[in-house]
C-alpha cells in the first residue's frame, strides 16, 4: 500500500510539475518578476536641438534607402525576368527534343534484315538542323552502327534553338 501511495504522490507532483512548465515560463522561488516597460526606470528624453537633429538625419537616412530598395525591386525583376526566360528556354528546347525524337523515330525501321543489335551515336545539328557531324559511339556490329549513323546523317530537323544542337541518340535493333 505504501508503494501504491509513493507512486500516487509521484505522479501527482510529475503532473503539477508538467502544469506549471506548460503555463508559463519557469521563475525560480526567489525571483521577482520582471518590471514591465512602463515601470522602467528610464528617464524619458527631453527635446532639445540635438534630438531634433538626430531625428532630421534619421529621416534623410530613410530617404538614401529608398535608392538601394528600388535597386533590391529592380534586381528581383531581372531575376524574376531571366527566371521566365529560363523557362522557356527549357520548353523550347524540350519541343525541340520531342520534334527531333519523332523524326528519328519515323525513319528507322520496324524490322531489319541484320537481326537484333543495337547502336548509340552522337550528332551535332546546325544552324539549319542538317546534321554537321555523325559519329559512332558503340554498336553491337558494325553493321548496326552504319545504319544508326545513316538514320541521323539524312536527318532533315528545323533549325534548332540557340543555334545548334548536341545530342546522342541509341538505337535497339529487332
Amino acid at each position: 500500500m505504501r508503494q501504491i501511495s509513493r507512486l500516487t504522490i509521484g505522479l501527482s507532483a510529475l503532473a503539477f510539475a508538467c502544469a506549471v512548465a506548460a503555463s508559463g515560463p519557469a521563475r525560480a522561488q526567489g525571483e521577482a518578476p520582471k518590471p514591465k516597460a512602463e515601470d522602467s526606470a528610464e528617464p524619458k528624453r527631453e527635446e532639445n536641438k540635438d534630438t531634433k537633429r538626430e531625428e532630421k538625419t534619421e529621416k534623410r537616412d530613410d530617404k538614401t534607402d529608398a535608392p538601394s530598395e528600388q535597386k533590391a525591386k529592380a534586381t528581383k525583376d531581372d531575376k524574376s525576368a531571366e527566371k521566365v526566360a529560363d523557362k522557356k528556354s527549357r520548353a523550347d528546347s524540350a519541343a525541340y527534343m520531342r520534334k527531333l525524337g519523332q523524326l528519328i523515330r519515323a525513319r528507322s525501321p520496324g524490322v531489319t534484315s541484320l537481326g537484333s543489335g543495337s547502336a548509340v551515336v552522337r550528332f551535332r545539328l546546325g544552324a539549319s538542323g542538317a546534321p554537321n557531324s555523325v559519329t559512332i559511339v558503340s554498336a553491337s556490329t558494325p553493321k548496326h552502327g552504319e545504319l544508326a549513323r545513316s538514320i541521323v546523317s539524312g536527318l532533315k530537323a528545323p533549325p534548332p534553338p540557340g543555334g545548334a544542337y548536341d545530342g546522342v541518340q541509341s538505337f535497339r535493333f529487332h
